[in-house]
């Protein structure tokens, strides 16, 4: 377990999120308000939100040489829009992206019930919670460190 948990507040924005996130290298995070766990973002639920936030948009795909002249015309525009959306998102919050029913684990649990919570429900990382409080964190790469160790 890891005891030096970095977080994200829910009221952080996706933006915020994603940059800790980066500074950290890490692929996700508990989410903590007043000193309690409610929810989890990970890259994979910030990617999946812009992604639908951004669908609306067209999509730039490989022009043939043909079209290329078109698509210069075009990408002027799509910028334009781009830029619009990207202020807009700038708005959500961590809350409205995180996930909120969180897989736990007891700090007392084994490698092995930490294996078999992360495999069950497709998770890569497991807060540890003692008496409400987060106390930790395992990752499915913790697992893998304990078992060379």
């Amino acid at each position: 377990m890891n005891k030096k948990v970095i977080t994200i507040s829910p009221d952080d924005t996706i933006f915020e999120a994603a940059r800790k996130l980066c500074k950290y290298k890490i692929s996700g995070a508990p989410v903590i308000k007043d000193g309690k766990l409610v929810g989890v973002i990970s890259v994979s639920d910030i990617v999946r939100f812009l992604d639908i936030k951004l669908s609306g948009l067209p999509k730039i795909q490989t022009p043939g040489l043909s079209t290329i002249i078109l698509a210069l015309f075009q990408m002027k525009k799509i910028h334009s829009n781009f830029k619009k959306e990207l202020e807009k998102l700038k708005c959500f919050r961590v809350c409205e992206v995180m996930t909120k029913e969180v897989v736990t684990i007891n700090p007392s649990a084994s490698l092995i019930e930490a294996a078999e919570l992360m495999d069950r429900y497709d998770v890569n990382r497991l807060p540890v919670v003692s008496k409400g409080k987060l106390v930790g964190i395992v990752a499915r790469a913790d697992l893998i460190k304990a078992l060379v160790e």
